[in-house]
């Protein structure tokens, strides 16, 4: 059975003050979740129906458990239920709680002996005596936990993934008497639950890990040049004598060197540092399990690693409480779905960790109109072209999001499609003050707003690794081995032959022509200019020579004349949209030219040689095809192209 909440706020300040939107959003939420009046009333639903519908089971001694989101949830809820059922005169309902540490509210601090008045450790003993029925948890006990009489279950928290399984399964105890199982949801899709159990269901199947990933995560961390193997050690032999109960002085004295030099990262670095050095620890935790590893070293770091992550954690930003600013004026709960979630027993993967492949091929994303007419058509929608932009908008602020890119960049498709719906919906929220109607409907419609997350993730993720390749440390680009993609392109030189140096301008046709494809692409695209075919750099010395001027710098004039070229051969409002920056490695220069996808279609002004060896200047359309550029001459291919990436 789920349940829907509907509520409203309004503001309960005269003054009209400003906060992040995003933090604002989420301390909206949390304010409704932990209101009085929102716990009240599911209380009296959990109370009520475990009364009237639970209590006899199993010969009178069921017992149902209350999964909550937070601590502070823990401690509400659980004040709550005591509160309605003393309210009904249910002396004979206890209730336990089960969180960990200490929780401050409204200047009254709780822990979980203080609640149940006795020790936390035995509170699964207790939980088994007659007297118990209810125990509230903020993550605790929702896996590993057997309790057989355990009959029902009113989750008021996000599940998803593992985490959906797992809790939901602390039911799946067998007990004499025990005729079945029962769950009450606040807050997740009987659909989506049943979409978790499906993986699961039937027969699971896991892709083969390639154990070489555990070496690439460790490398990773060495260009960060944090790590060194001396500190290593000594911090490893302090570990495994046994004797670190007595060594966190010393532990923490052999850390202070690699902490110090992670603290003089600039903040981008200690960010990226900081999500290799998780994956590396999570890496060798899974891997160490399931393989057998023979290099000591690799034991050491990990060691090592897993004590030095515990100091350079991101702090947590201090959260915000609008709870005297805002009031709750309307709330309606309402039944959505009573049945059971069967299961079909069909075949599902389970990713353990990511396996280092991309896909093959990139999905190709739709038009916009095509978005919208189907949004239309399935939803009963009047979407207007406001509407539109208003989408387009907040798909540009995930591609602008910085951790977005780095996602994009770093993961195939299918895994940075985890993250999206998170990203998505910061997202949306970020954009409230825009049009609001469209911007409710996709918080509160499900199916909407899956169907817009399926329709515009290739687009982010395609957008997000383009916006990535425009500022990121280049030699993430280059090889070898070659990393050329439908998003990046190589060009051993502008206008001279690579061989001999000579100039031949013609050249610069095939620069030209992928300039051009990437413009009239869905994501837009790199192209590094003096760099060879197998990634490594070629220099960009023999077209400074072409160009050279005495007293001016040969960087400023390539860069002025490329700037030209583009212009002359693309038209200013397409060039508008081409970037270009010069960066030296190992001594030799290369240009990056950085393409954003054109709003309309563009032809590329180039010269070709015929037969005859003359020079022929023609306009012509191109268009990007997996990892290469071609020309589209029929015309109504041409237009059967457009229409895929302007629409009609």
């Amino acid at each position: 059975m789920t349940y829907g909440t509907y509520w409203k706020i309004e503001k309960a300040v005269e003054e009209d003050p400003e906060y992040d939107s995003r933090r604002a959003g989420a301390a909206i939420a949390r304010f409704v979740t932990l209101h009085e009046h929102n716990l009240s009333q599911k209380a009296h639903v959990i109370v009520e129906h475990f009364r009237r519908h639970v209590t006899g089971k199993i010969g009178g001694k069921a017992k149902a458990m209350v999964v909550t989101s937070s601590r502070k949830h823990a401690v509400r809820m659980a004040h709550a239920l005591r509160k309605h059922a003393n309210a009904q005169g249910y002396d004979a309902l206890g209730i336990l709680v089960a969180f960990s540490g200490t929780v401050e509210d409204e200047g009254a601090t709780f822990t979980e002996a203080q609640m149940n008045g006795f020790g936390e450790r035995q509170t699964p003993r207790e939980f088994e005596e007659d007297w118990w029925q209810f125990l509230v948890v903020a993550d605790k006990y929702q896996t590993g936990f057997d309790q057989p009489l355990l009959y029902a279950m009113y989750v008021d928290k996000v599940l998803t993934g593992l985490a959906a399984v797992q809790t939901l399964s602390r039911l799946n105890r067998r007990a004499e008497g025990k005729d079945g199982t029962f769950v009450l949801d606040f807050r997740n899709d009987a659909d989506a639950v049943r979409g978790e159990f499906e993986t699961y269901y039937g027969k699971t199947v896991a892709p083969p890990t390639d154990p070489n990933l555990l070496y690439d995560t460790r490398h990773a961390l060495d260009e960060y040049d944090v790590l060194r193997n001396e500190e290593i050690t000594k911090v490893a032999d302090l570990l495994l004598t046994g004797e670190s109960r007595n060594n966190h002085a010393r532990i923490h004295a052999a850390l202070a060197p690699a902490i110090d030099r992670f603290q003089a990262l600039q903040g981008a670095e200690q960010e990226n540092f900081r999500d290799a050095l998780t994956r590396f620890v999570r890496t060798y935790s899974f891997l160490s399990q399931v393989v057998s590893f023979t290099d000591a070293g690799l034991e050491r770091d990990y060691q090592f690693c897993r004590a030095l992550s515990s100091f350079v954690k991101r702090g947590a930003g201090a959260s915000l409480d609008l709870g005297s600013e805002v009031e709750l004026t309307h709330l309606h709960m309402e039944q959505t779905f009573e049945g059971s979630v069967a299961l079909g027993a069909g075949q599902g993967i389970v990713r353990t960790i990511y396996d280092g492949t991309g896909s093959t091929r990139d999905p190709e994303a739709s038009p916009l109109s095509r978005i919208i007419a189907t949004l239309n058509e399935r939803f009963g929608l009047n979407l207007t072209e406001a509407d539109r932009l208003h989408l387009e908008s907040i798909a540009q602020e995930m591609v602008d999001d910085e951790t977005v890119q780095r996602q994009a960049a770093a993961n195939s498709l299918e895994n940075f499609g985890v993250q999206f719906p998170k990203h998505f919906e910061t997202a949306v929220v970020d954009r409230l003050g825009g049009i609001q109607d469209l911007s409710y409907q996709l918080l509160d419609d499900q199916d909407l707003s899956e169907q817009v997350r399926s329709v515009y993730l290739p687009l982010v993720y395609g957008r997000a690794k383009v916006a990535w390749q425009e500022h990121c440390p280049i030699g993430d680009l280059l090889g070898p081995p070659p990393k050329e993609s439908v998003h990046l392109e190589y060009k051993s030189t502008l206008r001279v032959r690579a061989d001999t140096g000579e100039l031949f301008k013609p050249l610069q046709a095939a620069s030209l022509k992928t300039v051009a494809a990437f413009l009239n692409s869905w994501e837009g695209g790199t192209l590094l200019i003096g760099v060879a075919d197998d990634g490594s750099v070629f220099g960009l010395d023999s077209d400074y020579a072409t160009l050279r001027k005495d007293g001016k710098d040969d960087r400023d004039l390539f860069g002025l004349h490329l700037q030209q070229t583009f212009i002359n051969a693309l038209g200013e409002a397409a060039a508008v949209n081409v970037g270009q920056e010069i960066l030296s490695v190992s001594d030799r220069d290369l240009c990056r030219v950085h393409v954003k996808p054109s709003s309309f279609p563009v032809e590329a002004t180039v010269v070709e040689v015929d037969k005859k060896g003359q020079h022929i200047e023609k306009k012509l359309f191109y268009g990007r095809f997996g990892n290469g550029t071609r020309q589209i001459s029929d015309p109504k291919e041409r237009e059967r192209y457009q229409v895929q990436v302007w629409g009609n």
